[in-house]
């Protein structure tokens, strides 16, 4: 059978980017080092682990859509082949969900999310690939930044750093990737240290404790042999709690239950972790309101999204095409989550307004649209354009004059007469 490298499909001829030999490593400002592993949380804890699926879980919701701006308005683009990489198959292995899950976990646990852009001879891109990495390196070569990397297998790779969409979290060290020392290692032990007191406290509770008198001197093999047959039954798990002695031995039991940790610690440790990754118990538990929803995605998702949206139009679209007003915009739909009160508030209120068609209030409510629906527009007669408005005063105005020059007139001829 072929062996076939993923590391050569992702990157191609690694050859025809710079390596060590050509390169320098960029000295930086603020950073006091240069290689950054991306296992700097306890990943392998549960409770880390929950925080980080529930967030990238609802930022891999965020929809992605190529927008052109024309007059200050968000044209949707016509090109296809990037639409289909942003919302279905960003590569031939993974679905778009994946992917920004993907970036979405490796940002929140190592600080720095990479996606590796795969273009063709025109520069366009045709794959996003995420990477998962041990370390990385900042390179510079003829004025142009790289970023050199080591995989898990060992394998290292030099990018250039125009071909990365690089999503930061915790960006309040370093100039390029964001140095995270991470709060919660001091949290997490003592977290870890509480949870086994309530196993500790679970396996002692059946055992048998207390002192036992053994008749004889101590250190005689007669009193060896007594304390080794007691000690047997003490820790025979098939004596049912209870100590057989002779009159020899007497055996005076401690009562004294272990006792584990307050559920009000364990709670206050567990919230300095929602707090550090920005949710709450309610949001990890599936169990929150339409205000603790709104303000979860306020204040973590949508940071998320703005994330996304300028670092996949930067990176993937030229200065050009930029100026040509080619945008990526991740959006929701933040009504997915509201009542159904506060949706048909929302349509009672808008729909007047003719802000609101059909089958938008349709989507609104999760309903399917109906022909025509794209088109139908109300709106109430009590509002009035304002310029039907002026022009309506205007008229209303010099009809007036001319009443009152009419009146005028009658009356001198009525005076004439």
């Amino acid at each position: 059978m072929e062996f076939r490298s993923l590391i050569q499909k992702i990157f191609g001829n690694s050859g025809n980017e710079p390596d060590a030999p050509n390169s320098v490593r960029m000295e930086l400002i603020n950073d006091w080092k240069n290689v950054f592993f991306s296992s700097g949380l306890h990943t392998n804890d549960i409770l880390v682990k929950t925080c980080v699926d529930v967030i990238a879980k609802h930022a891999a919701k965020l929809k992605p859509t190529h927008v052109v701006l024309d007059d200050g308005k968000k044209v949707p683009a016509e090109d296809s082949a990037l639409s289909h990489l942003l919302t279905l198959e960003p590569n031939p292995y993974m679905t778009a969900y994946d992917m920004l899950y993907r970036v979405t976990a490796s940002t929140l646990q190592s600080g720095n999310g990479y996606i590796k852009i795969k273009r063709d001879a025109r520069g366009r891109a045709i794959e996003l690939w995420p990477l998962d990495y041990m370390s990385t390196d900042i390179r510079e070569v003829a004025g142009e930044l790289y970023v050199k990397f080591v995989f898990l297998n060992g394998k290292r790779e030099t990018v250039p750093y125009a071909d990365l969409i690089h999503v930061r979290n915790f960006f309040q060290k370093g100039d390029i990737v964001s140095d995270v020392d991470s709060n919660l290692e001091s949290v997490l032990s003592l977290l870890e240290t509480l949870q086994q007191s309530f196993e500790n406290a679970a396996v002692n509770s059946g055992k048998i404790k207390g002192v036992a008198q053994i008749a004889g001197q101590i250190g005689s093999d007669q009193w060896k042999q007594k304390s080794k047959l007691l000690m047997e039954q003490i820790k025979d798990k098939d004596t049912g709690g209870i100590v057989t002695t002779d009159g020899t031995i007497s055996f005076t039991p401690n009562n004294t239950e272990p006792v584990a940790a307050d559920h009000s610690q364990l709670d206050y440790l567990r919230e300095n972790v929602y707090r550090y990754f920005g949710i709450s118990k309610e949001i990890v538990a599936n169990n929150y309101t339409e205000a603790q929803w709104q303000a979860f995605f306020e204040s973590t998702i949508e940071p998320l999204a703005i994330r996304f949206s300028q670092e996949f139009t930067r990176k993937i679209f030229t200065a050009a095409e930029i100026a040509a007003g080619n945008r990526i915009v991740f959006d929701a739909n933040r009504l997915t989550y509201a009542t159904t009160a506060t949706k048909t508030e929302m349509i009672r209120q808008l729909r007047p307004l003719g802000v609101l068609t059909t089958n938008q209030c349709l989507e609104i409510m999760n309903l399917p649209p109906v022909d025509d629906g794209d088109d139908r527009l109300v709106q109430t007669l009590n509002l009035v354009n304002t310029q039907l408005v002026d022009e309506y005063q205007k008229a209303k105005a010099g009809k007036e004059v001319k009443d009152d020059d009419e009146g005028e007139n009658d009356s001198d001829g009525a005076s004439e007469s």
